[in-house]
């Protein structure tokens, strides 16, 4: 099969540049007419699914809780409080009344906060897909809350709680628990690997003529899609079927897949279509994390396939250090054991998906705890941010310079150093 670039000349670049402004043009005017209705009147009343719900403690001693709301009707997400300490679990229902007259078109898109005048549950209304169901299926295999916890954002991406993010966090395996391309990849995998003997035994007998890997590919595509959503279109998600989709697209006819045309294509596509994805910094740190990965096959794609495999988490890892530590600045020594650690997750996953299938779940519980409760010293390690714009030019750079590669590796390297 021919292997042609995405772009095969400057007027095709161009066009394709003038539809995706187009439909950014378009659904910004669509969030604009949501936006109007919302603040039509300085109170809005809406249903809406409870997508987390934890308490806070002010400086007063005061507790309150704290909602992400996804609202019925205009299918944003909300942040607001209740001082009326509740427990009112995720993905419930309620019906929300809320203060609306402070909030700016910018807000809106980045996601806002607004506060309720009231909020209540009801339990008449149930959400189109109902997904407690699963998540007592979960709970119900596990003894210990924190590993139930840490399976139900692995499998169904539900919030993390704080505990257990600086758990996962001292060990740099955030972007293995935040569902993204790695889940992809295995789920396309497992798919592709049970169904293909299936596939081609009845090919062989009855349509002989069918090309197994495209078929193969749709159904694949299909339960992604379902996957998708069930977990409610998770950012980093969303960028990698969006990737897959294109993906299948330009195999099909020939165009190179693995390339930073068809990256940059689907980002300027999914942030055309979801313009409050701007805002998403998982969505940003997944584009980051294949832009890096992308950058090194680029350059060592020569290399022998296991050398290869060898070095190519740890060099992501590495490229990742000064986007990641521009946002977040805890760092620990146990981060650099993530190259490997993401190599187990690859057999992790589908394990740990096949022992819940089977209601055995709850085996390598003792395991994890041990795993996550492995003590450490929190360092301090922050760039400011003309730094990341500095370092984000220079990768840029380094799709045509080598030597620009070896630069960004050598600063994130050497930038270990220089830990408080």
């Amino acid at each position: 099969m021919l292997n042609v670039p995405l772009f095969v000349s400057k007027k095709e670049f161009f066009l394709t540049l003038i539809v995706v402004l187009c439909i950014a043009f378009l659904s910004l005017l669509i969030e604009f007419y949501h936006f109007t209705k919302l603040t039509k009147s300085p109170v809005y009343l809406s249903k809406a699914t409870v997508q987390n719900h934890y308490a806070k403690t002010n400086e007063k001693g005061r507790t309150y809780d704290v909602f992400k709301l996804k609202l019925d009707d205009l299918g944003v997400e909300i942040y607001t409080t209740s001082w009326r300490v509740s427990s009112i679990p995720i993905k419930s229902r309620v019906k929300v009344k809320l203060k609306v007259d402070k909030i700016t078109f910018y807000d809106y898109l980045k996601g806002f906060y607004a506060p309720s005048l009231s909020l209540y549950e009801i339990y008449e209304d149930d959400p189109p897909f109902d997904v407690k169901p699963l998540y007592r299926w979960i709970d119900n295999q596990h003894e210990n809350e924190k590993i139930a916890e840490l399976y139900k954002t692995l499998l169904f991406a539900t919030p993390i709680s704080k505990e257990l993010r600086e758990e996962v966090q001292k060990w740099g395996i955030s972007h293995l628990i935040a569902i993204s391309g790695y889940n992809v990849g295995v789920i396309s995998f497992l798919l592709f690997f049970f169904l293909k003997p299936l596939y081609q035994f009845f090919q062989s007998r009855y349509f002989p003529y069918r090309n197994a890997t495209a078929d193969l590919t749709i159904v694949v595509l299909v339960v992604l899609f379902a996957y998708m959503v069930v977990i409610d279109f998770v950012p980093s998600f969303l960028r990698a079927f969006a990737m897959s989709v294109l993906g299948f697209f330009f195999y099909s006819r020939g165009i190179k897949v693995l390339s930073f045309e068809t990256l940059g294509l689907t980002t300027l596509g999914l942030l055309a279509l979801f313009p409050s994805l701007v805002f998403s910094l998982s969505f940003w740190f997944s584009v980051a994390g294949v832009f890096y990965l992308f950058l090194s096959l680029h350059h060592f794609s020569h290399l022998n396939r296991w050398v290869l495999l060898g070095i190519i988490d740890l060099g992501v890892f590495l490229l990742m250090v000064p986007v990641v530590h521009t946002f977040f600045s805890v760092f620990t020594f146990l981060q650099l054991s993530s190259p490997l650690t993401s190599l187990v997750f690859i057999g992790f996953y589908p394990l740990g998906l096949f022992l819940h299938l089977i209601n055995f779940g709850g085996i390598f519980d003792a395991y994890l705890l041990s795993f996550l409760a492995v003590e450490t010293h929190s360092y301090a390690l922050v760039f400011p941010w003309w730094i990341l714009v500095l370092y984000v030019s220079v990768s840029l750079l380094a799709i045509r310079y080598k030597a620009a590669l070896y630069a960004c590796l050598g600063f994130a390297f050497f930038s270990l150093f220089f830990i408080q």
